[in-house]
């Protein structure tokens, strides 16, 4: 996962902003993208992250969910044809913070019966105000899809999922380089990416998850 590299852009579907974005890869760690699958299931974790979500004052919208010829349309996300070519379903959901301003996007892609990647994409504002949204929805997504344990194991000797998250923040702003990343290993079998990358609207944020 180290090598990976997200790029998003934003894409309006009819009511829903929907987040598409290329991830840009050498190999995905030598497994195969028909054995690199999550153990969720679409319907039930997206149910599971909007109920969360919604307790801690972010909204998560239903799931547009996309198959056949919308896959080459909204859902392009690999630049490895094989890896690409795999994905035959994905699902967009897009976040609100408490005052109904848009946050971002969970994406959800995969075969018909399992995800294989979990991807959620915020973007910030130059002053970084929306920090505790991007802990919330971190946090929801690794208590949803990997465990909830991250207080038990402190991956990264780091004591909470926040903790990680302000570690990350502080090392792209005192970073030259437009992007910056972080992996977090040994809570379970999944990897976890973080990807922060500068533009011109301030920073765009990027949590990824596969086994």
């Amino acid at each position: 996962m180290n090598k990976m590299m997200l790029i998003s852009s934003v894409a309006v579907v009819t009511i829903i902003i929907s987040l598409s974005y290329v991830l840009m890869s050498d190999n995905v760690d030598g497994v195969s993208p028909q054995s690199n699958i999550l153990s969720i299931s679409y319907v039930d974790t997206n149910k599971e992250l909007q109920n969360d979500l919604q307790l801690l004052g972010i909204k998560m919208s239903s799931p547009l969910k996309l198959n056949g010829f919308s896959i080459d349309t909204y859902c392009t996300f690999f630049s490895d044809v094989l890896v690409q070519d795999s994905i035959e379903y994905c699902t967009s959901t897009e976040l609100l913070n408490s005052k109904y301003q848009y946050l971002g996007n969970i994406q959800m892609v995969g075969s018909n019966a399992f995800p294989q990647y979990v991807i959620g994409v915020i973007q910030t504002d130059s002053s970084v105000s929306q920090l505790e949204d991007i802990k919330i929805v971190v946090n929801s997504m690794i208590k949803s899809i990997v465990c909830d344990c991250w207080e038990e194991k402190k991956p990264g000797s780091f004591e909470s999922v926040a903790l990680w998250i302000d570690a990350a923040n502080s090392h792209h702003l005192e970073n030259t380089s437009a992007t910056s990343k972080s992996t977090i290993n040994g809570l379970t079998e999944k990897s976890m990416l973080l990807e922060i990358t500068t533009n011109e609207n301030g920073y765009l944020w990027k949590f990824l998850i596969t086994n």
